[in-house]
């Protein structure tokens, strides 16, 4: 499991470079910046930015879906500009996670939507869209947990473990959490971009089964009973739809 993880990250940071380097001939492409134009000819050129929805997918859900046979998970992507450095966003997603421990054997499966908006802190040049954002999500999961067979726990090593493996279901669950987001999407080709992010949460609210514990929240990722505190990362690959500009 962690092997497949570090490949994970290790295919992140390789995107991340290429995107980065394809940022750099863009930006040896572009001939002025906006201020050296104005200074340098008699007609000033006048800035236009587009705005528009962007939409995509997280690429790191499939990819991890792949390498891991306990895990499968489909996100999708998308922001809406409202202001110069503003940004509507959100997240739609699904996930289930497979469990095979030595005392418990789970299944948790649901769904997710992320909402909140992004704030771009990165100054373009003339002709560029790429975007080094803050932004903060509000997050909701709702799911299901199937136990399959799980161990009675005692400190007595006498007798042999008291396995049962009468299976239940425990629907209508869900988790609540605030969301801290850094990342940034970097234009590849006309309106194509790749972006990366990482993020921290904070749970709020969660409803547990009453004889079980959740472990599992599809968009907030591994629950614990003494931590609130999750993390996750993603890499993205969406596409811009310009609808008009001012």
């Amino acid at each position: 499991m962690k092997t497949q993880h570090r490949f994970l990250f290790v295919i992140s940071f390789v995107l991340f470079g290429l995107s980065a380097m394809n940022a750099q001939q863009q930006g040896i492409e572009v001939k002025e910046p906006l201020e050296k134009i104005e200074s340098d000819t008699l007609t000033p050129r006048v800035k236009t930015d587009k705005y528009g929805l962007r939409v995509g997918i997280d690429l790191s859900k499939p990819l991890r879906t792949l390498l891991d046979d306990t895990y499968q998970g489909f996100e999708i992507v998308g922001d809406f500009r409202i202001r110069e450095r503003y940004y509507l966003a959100a997240e739609l997603g699904t996930e289930t996670k497979e469990y095979n421990e030595a005392n418990f054997n789970a299944k948790t499966k649901g769904s997710y939507i992320k909402a909140g908006f992004n704030y771009n802190i990165y100054n373009n040049w003339v002709g560029m869209s790429n975007l080094i954002y803050v932004g903060v999500r509000g997050g909701f999961s709702t799911f299901s947990q199937d136990l399959y067979s799980y161990t009675i726990y005692t400190t007595n090593t006498f007798f042999e473990p008291d396995l049962r493996t009468d299976s239940r279901t425990y629907n209508n669950l869900n988790l609540i959490w605030v969301e801290l987001q850094l990342g940034m999407q970097v234009e590849l080709f006309n309106n194509l971009y790749l972006g990366v992010n990482v993020q921290l949460k904070r749970a709020l609210t969660q409803k547990a089964p009453d004889d079980f514990a959740n472990l599992f929240a599809p968009g907030f990722n591994k629950v614990t009973t003494d931590n609130v505190y999750g993390a996750g990362y993603g890499y993205s690959l969406s596409y811009f739809i310009p609808i008009f500009k001012k």
